[in-house]
């Protein structure tokens, strides 16, 4: 009881005049942004607008209109809602229905952000995107919490839905009910498979489309199909697209074993197009390992949102475009390898395990960060200590013993600001991290890794970034690519880098909602603030979730929108430059057709140097060279007259100046033989 006798319940005018302001101020608020939205659709050049402020006098007068009108017309909402009840919940009718609005107080920056031609710097849009992904869930979190019980919706005098509306709900509840329990359990994994199958029949159609567009290179489908090639003739770990030596050569650059156990898929039709459909394959079964995972501790309907997220994750789909490679086909297997441990299947993880180590030497470490990660937190403490002992002894075994025994680390000077003076191996940039952090921490403040990492982390709405101990999951990835200092593509998302950050963030993004839903109700329930009330009536960790949920699935939609590859667009970047997802032209078709003529008339025993576009389309031969490195040794050389690139055009004129001879010649390819040659 107060002072006075009333009870210590009794509403306090001040408090209920806070109240109304701020409710009739949302629904003004909202209103307008809607208005604002409305009007830049109907704006002539919204890119103009966005990007330049360009908009006509009449244009900008009509746009402030519009913001009146938009405002007008939420005080006139607030007066319809809170008047008639006003002495009878009409303050709390008012303020929930400015809640459940609240998202829509950002609706109106959306035409802007969702138009591709007013975006030219990708930080700047990053840096945006970020910030409206942090003012939004928060809005989510009044929308959510702001959802009534029956008990409220009556209480507070909201009009019962009309009747076509309530018998449409109960149809539609009637035919749900006819469904077989067994089917709609079933429902949630048949979603997730065709998703799968989606993913996958896309990319395979879409890549390969790609690779007959001629927008594949030796650097890496040509390089990488003739190592397959070579291995499926007996000379394990040569590429002599890469390095013109014997066996075992290629292991002084990386010790990509797996391919041995890809080889009978890569036998059934041993050409660049099988390499392609392999790794979107894996990638697409990928994601209902990952589907398996986030359903064991989230609703099935998270989990399938969790994993739409991952098959619309930007760098995926960069990754996927930029030929074949191995960090990306060992995120699939992490991410098999990561399921079968959570289900407890050592065995099959064990298998998943090998394979994902085997794809490169650098996977250990991100396996060893996941050993420390179980270790750390206490989670199978043993099997962590297994985890990470076997990767760190695999990796330093690989690292410091059997390659430079092979030759010379051929990507060194990708940390070449790392090296201490007078080194220039691996070793060094271990050294350099762990005596000079603040040296090694300064190398990471440059805008293009601030853009990378933004571009990894907010298609999933930082969900990563929420525990400090799933922070580890973004630590393998970012040693890969955040640490470099003199090579662009490990900065970029239409390249394979992403791979090293896949089969770790996601399976953190689903730890964090599960987290997130273990809210402490108790602390809200007892604050003062009515918002924070209402939230905690609702229910705090669900309310949470739910939010998180929703800007995941914001975060995916835009970022994709941007620099996703579904559905096709005009703009999307993948590697060295813009994929077009049209059918390959008649003149690509017949070029393609004179390439595997012209390869045909060469003996399969004989040294065939090809320049960058082309060589994929005919690297599977034991002996194919890339011509931009060197001709003279080779027996034949097939140029391609499309669009060559510099060093290619400069050995072809050289060759002809040495007396090669021309064999044959088609529009886009000319094939020349040494002299002498059989």
């Amino acid at each position: 009881m107060s002072d006075g006798g009333a009870p210590a319940s009794a509403p306090i005018p001040d408090r209920d005049f806070v109240a109304f302001v701020r409710g009739v101020g949302a629904l003004m608020l909202i209103g307008a942004s809607g208005a604002l939205a409305v009007a830049q659709v109907f704006t002539a050049d919204v890119a103009a607008f966005t990007a330049r402020n360009a908009l006509p006098p009449r244009g900008r007068v009509v746009m402030l209109l519009a913001l009146v009108i938009g405002a007008v017309a939420g005080g006139a909402v607030s007066a319809v809602v809170y008047l008639p009840r006003r002495t009878n919940g009409g303050l709390e009718r008012l303020g929930r229905l400015a809640r459940w609005l609240a998202p829509l107080v950002l609706v109106g920056i959306l035409p802007g952000f969702l138009n591709n031609e007013a975006w030219t710097d990708p930080l700047k849009l990053a840096l945006c995107l970020g910030v409206f992904l942090l003012a939004l869930e928060p809005l989510w979190r009044l929308h959510f919490g702001a959802y009534p019980d029956a008990a409220a919706w009556a209480r507070e005098g909201w009009p019962r839905p009309p009747r076509f509306l309530a018998a449409a709900a109960a149809r539609v509840r009637r035919l749900v009910d006819r469904v077989p329990p067994r089917v709609r359990r079933r429902l949630p994994a048949a979603t997730v498979a065709a998703m799968a199958a989606f993913y996958i029949l896309y990319m395979s159609f879409y890549t390969v489309r790609n690779h007959h567009r001629f927008n594949t290179f030796t650097w890496d489908l040509g390089q990488i199909t003739n190592q397959f090639h070579n291995f499926l003739n007996g000379h394990p770990f040569r590429c002599t697209a890469l390095i013109r030596e014997g066996n075992w050569s290629e292991l002084r650059n990386h010790a990509e074993a797996t391919m041995f156990f890809l080889l009978p898929i890569y036998a059934i039709w041993p050409a660049a197009e099988t390499l392609l459909i392999i790794q979107a394959l894996l990638l697409g079964l990928a994601g209902v390992s990952l589907y398996r995972f986030a359903a064991r501790r989230l609703s099935s309907g998270t989990a399938l949102l969790l994993t739409a997220a991952y098959y619309l994750y930007p760098p995926l789909h960069g990754a996927q475009f930029f030929d074949i490679h191995f960090q990306p086909v060992a995120a699939a297997f992490l991410l098999a390898a990561i399921d079968c441990f959570d289900a407890r299947r050592m065995r099959l993880f064990s298998v998943f395990f090998i394979l994902a180590i085997l794809c490169r030497e650098d996977i250990s470490v991100g396996t060893a960060v996941f050993g420390l990660f179980l270790m750390f937190t206490g989670h199978r403490v043993r099997a962590g200590v297994v985890i990470f002992f076997v990767s760190v002894a695999y990796f330093v075994l690989l690292r410091f013993v059997i390659m430079p025994a092979v030759g010379q680390w051929g990507f060194a000077d990708h940390y070449k600001h790392l090296f201490p003076p007078g080194e220039s191996n691996f070793a060094g940039i271990i050294r350099t991290i762990v005596t000079n952090p603040v040296f090694t921490f300064v190398s990471l403040l440059t805008a293009e890794k601030l853009r990378y990492l933004l571009q990894i982390l907010l298609p999933l709405a930082f969900l990563p970034l929420r525990r400090p101990h799933l922070v580890l999951s973004i630590l393998p990835g970012a040693y890969f690519t955040s640490l470099t200092t003199a090579y662009a593509p490990t900065l970029d998302i239409g390249f394979q880098y992403s791979g090293y950050f896949i089969p770790y963030i996601f399976p953190a993004a689903a730890l964090a909602l599960a987290a997130i839903a273990r809210g402490n109700d108790k602390a809200v329930a007892t604050a003062v603030n009515p918002f924070a009330a209402a939230v905690a009536a609702a229910g705090l960790g669900l309310v949470r979730r739910r939010a998180a949920v929703a800007t995941l699935v914001a975060a995916t939609v835009i970022a994709t929108f941007h620099w996703g590859a579904i559905p096709p667009r005009a703009g999307f970047r993948s590697s060295y430059g813009t994929v077009s997802f049209q059918p390959p032209t008649p003149e690509m078709i017949q070029r393609r057709k004179d390439l595997h003529e012209l390869n045909r008339m060469v003996p399969r025993d004989a040294i065939l140097a090809v320049s960058d576009r082309e060589m994929p389309h005919v690297a599977n031969r034991v002996e194919c060279w890339n011509i931009s490195t060197g001709y003279a040794g080779s027996d034949y050389i097939l140029y391609g007259k499309v669009n060559p690139i510099a060093p290619d055009t400069l050995q072809y004129e050289a060759a002809l100046r040495a007396g090669y001879i021309r064999v044959a010649e088609r529009p886009g390819a000319v094939l020349l033989k040494r002299p002498g040659a059989k």
